[in-house]
């Protein structure tokens, strides 16, 4: 593969102007978000939202996700 046809290769930053590689995460989101969505659960207080990719059951990931947590062991007091 050529360097001309990546396209991550045009937004990779100079270590000295960005080193944390901040640009490059961001963008990398922005192609992820491409492929999927946000989606809020319901009757949730905190506003909490799960990613989901473009092709996957929501319903389902959502029951995935509320299982999940209540199945966790309570972590404060």
């Amino acid at each position: 593969m050529k360097e001309s046809q990546d396209p991550m290769i045009p937004r990779k930053m100079e270590l000295d102007k960005n080193p944390h590689g901040t640009e490059l995460k961001i963008s990398q989101q922005k192609e992820l978000e491409k492929t999927g969505r946000y989606v809020a659960i319901p009757g949730d207080k905190t506003h909490t939202m799960i990613f989901i990719k473009d092709g996957e059951n929501a319903e389902k990931k959502i029951t995935a996700f509320l299982e999940k947590i209540n199945k966790r062991p309570l972590r404060w007091n």
